[in-house]
């Protein structure tokens, strides 16, 4: 069995490898995963993989040069707290469940937090924190909701 930093880790490097079979197989079948800002929640492995591949896929279609880098990791008992970056350009169309966002050709930095509990190498619960806002600044939405 693996510790738990090293278990966040392969979790993140199969996100970024697009590796669904290993992301379904790191989650508990009871898991629970809550998107803090939407308030949107997600179920066992298939609601985990979804969220997984929707941004994997958003970032592959809409941000093909996009990728995740793992900026800080810290554990303590059976809580990971993992704190990331996505990066990348916006040359094709961003589909985000509020509706689709043109190709703005503008580069985007996003910073991001996720709290795992984590048992007998399976995430039980998971809460993510991610800046949409910051996202919708970098991207030029909010000067046209101003404007």
């Amino acid at each position: 069995m693996t510790d738990n930093e090293t278990f966040v880790r392969d979790l993140f490097r199969a996100w970024n490898e697009r590796d669904y079979d290993s992301i379904a197989g790191s989650v508990a079948p009871d898991c629970t995963l809550v998107e803090e800002g939407s308030g949107r929640t997600l179920q066992g492995p298939e609601g985990f993989t979804q969220l997984a591949r929707a941004m994997s896929d958003a970032m592959s279609d809409a941000m093909p040069d996009g990728k995740f880098t793992l900026d800080h990791l810290t554990s303590q008992g059976d809580t990971v707290v993992v704190e990331y970056t996505g990066n990348g350009t916006q040359t094709g169309d961003l589909v985000l469940h509020a509706g689709t966002v043109p190709a703005t050709g503008r580069h985007v930095t996003v910073h991001a937090c996720d709290i795992y509990e984590v048992k007998d190498n399976k995430i039980k619960e998971g809460r993510a924190y991610l800046d949409t806002g910051a996202i919708m600044s970098q991207l030029g939405l909010t000067e046209q909701l101003q404007g």
